[in-house]
């Protein structure tokens, strides 16, 4: 092996190093104004510190463990030695098999969400006593129900939240969210004293017992209305106690995700692919680690169901379509409400012109999560980065430094929109390749606003039904899977969908007010 104290120049651990990557990845080290090469080659090394997108420390050692118990330099030994014995830098079986492999157990997730749960402590009844009593007549209470406190979490439900609190507020009524003690994976059977989390007029409140809750509501509220937007982490028999205790008989369910049909909200067998959800009493439904959980979810959304006169509200005629085929339940109502819609522009914006030769801008919009695909984007970005015909960019709240694509902040405080920003950088496609069915995706449309085409999955829910919806392919194309994916960018076939050649009309997002366009409409009221 090479030694440490070898010229720059003659040695090639040196040369495969990426000092770019190693300092963006870990801040420290560039703080500490220390040379990277040599604090990985001293110390980082046997941290567990990765040298370059394309070596992943704990990656490349479990899938050569004997390395590992060598103690030796896991880089140093593949750049000399390894990778002439044809070392594997991963494992052959694709980003599933990883899903499979490292992923926790359900239960395990749902023992360490019961645990937090545990240690909150549920702040003083006359806390919140004297917070409602300062806030006035509850006359008109609008009251929400979510898997978290939207006021201090990113996300598609969240926005549709502050969208919905700030038109009720403009109207002047009151607002009550609730919202679980920690997160959850699954909705709450365990508790026998559940905490709900409680926001008054869009200011947190504290932590409260579900029964005092009910209890200091009751005989205070008047022509209340509600709507959930997700059970998840809460105990569905005490929200109901709440909502009862205001008063309420009718109100509205939100299908942002599946989680009423099954534990696993994305419909994702074993968290890996669609299963579509098959009977629950069926073989393909028993295979599945959310099985015997799914059997708790259906029934306790069916109490729920019977408790009350709820109109089910979609974001999409796809996901009310896959809601109605698979929850055995009728709601007393449906509609179908978008999240946005696509606004022709009065006046086009002029763009940056771009040379001819220019790569086609390749993107991925939003979290890296493996849900939304984005393991099948990093390794389209892996095979095709060096690849002149190409440039890859990932634009989102926070990046995955293992990635090979140019990272572009979009959203936090004072940030682009995602379509700002996407708009802004030119993008000429955006690869949305959930494998889970979209309800409603943000950023599908956010990319056609901005002039960008779509590449997506038939599985993907609202997605392809979205880009169908375009004239002659306008909005991107719908590709059977991902092999045909990579081939589009092998054979150069995805270069047509370049705005040069496209050249897209652009659009403006209207937002809807969620529930409160309903209620101005006298919908179940």
């Amino acid at each position: 092996m090479t030694g440490q104290g070898e010229t720059a120049a003659a040695n090639p651990v040196r040369d495969a190093f990426d000092a770019t990557f190693y300092l963006k990845r870990y801040p420290d080290v560039a703080e500490a104004g220390i040379d990277p090469f040599q604090h990985f080659m001293e110390q980082g090394w046997s941290e567990g510190r990765s040298p370059a997108p394309w070596f992943i420390m704990d990656v490349y050692l479990s899938v050569n463990p004997d390395i590992m118990s060598a103690g030796v330099n896991p880089f140093e030994h593949y750049v000399i030695t390894g990778r002439l014995e044809g070392r594997p830098l991963k494992d052959d079986y694709g980003f599933r098999y990883d899903i499979l492999k490292n992923s926790p157990t359900l239960e395990d997730r749902v023992r360490w969400a019961r645990n937090a749960a545990r240690k909150v402590e549920a702040a003083p009844v006359a806390d919140l006593e004297a917070k409602l009593t300062a806030a006035g007549s509850l006359a008109g209470l609008h009251i929400t129900v979510s898997h978290d406190d939207y006021t201090a979490s990113l996300g598609g439900v969240q926005l549709c939240l502050a969208r919905e609190a700030e038109a009720v507020a403009e109207t002047g009524r009151p607002r009550l969210h609730l919202y679980p003690a920690s997160h959850s994976p699954v909705i709450d059977v365990e508790s026998d004293q559940p905490l709900v989390g409680v926001l008054l007029n869009g200011e947190r409140v504290g932590l409260y017992a579900a029964e005092a809750v009910a209890r200091l509501l009751a005989g205070r509220v008047s022509r209340a209305t509600f709507a959930v937007h997700s059970f998840l982490g809460h105990s569905i028999p005490a929200i109901t106690a709440i909502l009862k205790a205001a008063g309420l008989r009718k109100g509205f369910f939100w299908i942002h995700d599946f989680a009423s049909v099954c534990s696993n909200y994305a419909l994702l067998r074993n968290d890996v692919v669609f299963c579509g959800a098959p009977p629950p009493e069926s073989q393909a439904c028993g295979i599945c680690v959310y099985g015997e959980r799914r059997q708790i979810h259906l029934a306790e959304h069916g109490d729920f169901f019977r408790a009350f006169e709820l109109t089910a509200v979609a974001p999409s005629e796809a996901a009310l379509a896959l809601w109605r085929k698979t929850y055995p339940r009728a709601a007393k109502a449906v509609r179908v409400l978008p999240h946005a819609v696509l606004e022709p522009r009065s006046a086009a914006r002029p763009a940056k012109a771009r040379a001819k030769s220019a790569p086609l801008r390749v993107g991925f919009l939003g979290m890296p999560a493996d849900h939304k695909g984005w393991p099948v984007y990093a390794r389209l970005v892996e095979a095709f980065r060096s690849d002149p015909r190409y440039h890859f960019l990932h634009l989102g709240f926070s990046p995955d430094e293992a990635s090979g694509a140019t990272f572009e902040k979009v959203g936090g405080p004072g940030g682009r929109s995602m379509a700002e920003a996407a708009e802004a950088l030119e993008l000429d496609v955006a690869v949305i390749w959930s494998l889970c069915p979209e309800t409603f995706c943000f950023t599908a449309y956010e990319a056609v606003a901005a002039g960008a085409a779509v590449l997506t999955l038939p599985d993907a829910g609202n997605v392809p039904h979205f880009v169908r919806a375009g004239d002659a392919g306008e909005r991107g194309r719908v590709v059977a899977d991902e092999d045909e994916l990579f081939a589009l960018f092998s054979d150069g076939e995805a270069l047509a969908l370049a705005r040069s050649k496209r050249k897209p009309q652009r659009f403006d997002l209207a937002f809807s007010r969620m529930t409160a366009d309903l209620m101005t409409k006298g919908v179940a009221r």
